[in-house]
């Protein structure tokens, strides 16, 4: 059991599971740099150590102490609020997705990424870089671009902090500490996605398991190294749902069974605390030795149901030209995966998810 200095052991759904919270304070200096000498501190490495010892288990954390403050995730809460509250009319006014570009407005239904199911009850607004897309914001309300760009700003310069602790996780060789900040370069395929979940009408447990039943997003795991998710005050996360993958899950990212078995149930703590989980790439690194994390948004209850909810994902997806490949700490053991580059495997994945677009008939 850590202490609170070195993060917390939560208990969660009947006591089935420990999910653990996870500081990042050791990696942050005075200039908010960051911290990385010859040698590791104490508490680099019992940071390192829970990172470690999760992701092998289900590759879910919640994550503090990494440079986003309360109000930054409150400012960039309350302009999504204002984009999703343009009625339909304004709505077709947005720049509508490009899945070549995983850029823009996602209307509602018309998304599914567990393929085994009928498209996912949200919509979405996505950015890049700026650097390196131009995210077109015609018909959003005033101001809302520069508010998700100045989040975007903080994310990236927060996720490098969290490459070099897993990075010290992975137990790599000191000279490559910088292995992930190598591969985000130029964080040229990272998305940031804005989510809304409108109220639904028809809950139903039932839907959980039946294969013909939309859920606010279906099983299925993120196709990058690993996701940075928040959610709003209101909803607190309520119907997040996670488990471990099973192996291979660095080839697939969708048609995850839909059974019920296994499940975590994963309440948000709000605010800037961010909940992370693996994706399929980090698979393909480690040879199956941190999976990637199985997770789904579901209808929980009666009041679940008649509750806006929004949620700020930032999958971080190692730059396009990046080659996947086992790294050679872990190729003691038959290599489980073909090289790939990063571009390759994600839009692969997009493109299978848009597969069901026009089959939505809410």
């Amino acid at each position: 059991t850590y202490g609170a200095r070195h993060g917390e052991w939560v208990k969660m759904n009947g006591g089935n599971s420990e999910l653990p919270t996870v500081s990042l304070a050791s990696f942050i200096g005075e200039c908010g740099g960051c911290v990385v000498g010859d040698e590791p501190t104490l508490e680099q490495r019992l940071t390192a150590g829970q990172i470690d010892a999760v992701f092998r288990r289900h590759g879910f954390l919640y994550l503090t102490d990494f440079g986003v403050s309360e109000e930054d995730v409150r400012v960039v809460f309350n302009n999504m609020k204002r984009l999703f509250a343009l009625n339909d009319e304004e709505k077709a006014k947005l720049s509508k997705f490009d899945p070549r570009m995983n850029t823009g407005f996602s209307k509602f239904a018309t998304e599914a990424l567990n393929t085994l199911r009928p498209p996912d009850l949200k919509e979405s607004f996505n950015i890049r870089s700026r650097k390196h897309y131009t995210n077109d914001y015609t018909g959003t309300p005033e101001g809302f671009g520069d508010v998700a760009e100045s989040f975007w700003d903080k994310l990236e310069e927060a996720s490098r902090r969290l490459f070099i602790a897993c990075a010290l996780a992975m137990k790599l060789p000191r000279e490559d500490m910088r292995f992930f900040e190598r591969t985000f370069r130029r964080f040229d395929f990272s998305t940031m996605r804005m989510l809304h979940f409108p109220p639904v009408g028809d809950f139903s447990t039932d839907k959980l398991t039946r294969d013909g039943d939309a859920l606010r997003i279906g099983e299925h795991t993120d196709f990058g190294m690993v996701t940075l998710l928040f959610h709003d005050a209101e909803s607190a996360g309520e119907g997040l749902q996670v488990k471990k993958a099973d192996a291979g899950a660095g080839n697939d990212a969708s048609g995850v069974a839909c059974t019920n078995t296994g499940w975590i149930d994963a309440i948000s703590r709000g605010g800037a605390t961010a909940i992370v989980n693996t994706g399929a790439l980090i698979a393909r690194w480690t040879n199956d030795e941190w999976r990637a994390t199985a997770h789904r948004v579901v209808v929980p209850n009666d009041a679940a149901a008649g509750r806006d909810r929004y949620s700020l994902a930032f999958f971080l997806d190692p730059d396009k030209d990046c080659v996947i490949e086992t790294h050679p700490r872990f190729s003691d053991a038959v290599n489980k995966y073909k090289p790939i580059t990063s571009g390759g495997f994600v839009q692969m994945k997009i493109e299978e998810m848009l597969k069901v677009q026009g089959k939505a008939t809410y």
